[in-house]
């Protein structure tokens, strides 16, 4: 009898469609939300521009230790809320950051 095999799912694939999933879920929560705004209330000011010293308005909030980057689910749960965690930024800056090399592991 001949064997019909299944095409192997993309398992990489599958991998990244439940982390952007999980980060939309921080993202879109209250709890999020609030802690964004209360960042940018407590630094209205870019912290980057700051240090060279200009005065740009924040718009974004970034995650210094990316929360994404843990696999242990209680310390990217702890990394996503974690207030010092967090960075006011401009949208150039946020931008410059994202784009480094850092972030392209």
């Amino acid at each position: 009898m001949p064997t019909i095999t299944k095409p192997k799912r993309n398992s990489r694939a599958q991998d990244d469609s439940v982390m952007r999933k999980e980060r939309i879920k921080v993202y879109n929560s209250t709890r999020w939300k609030r802690l964004r705004e209360i960042k940018l209330a407590t630094d209205p000011l870019c912290e980057k521009c700051a240090e060279e010293g200009r005065t740009v308005p924040a718009t974004d909030t970034h995650h210094i230790v990316s929360f994404m980057s843990v696999t242990n689910p209680e310390t990217r749960r702890f990394l996503a809320y974690d207030y010092s965690n967090l960075q006011s930024l401009c949208k150039q800056c946020h931008q410059k950051i994202h784009n480094s090399n850092e972030f392209r592991k």
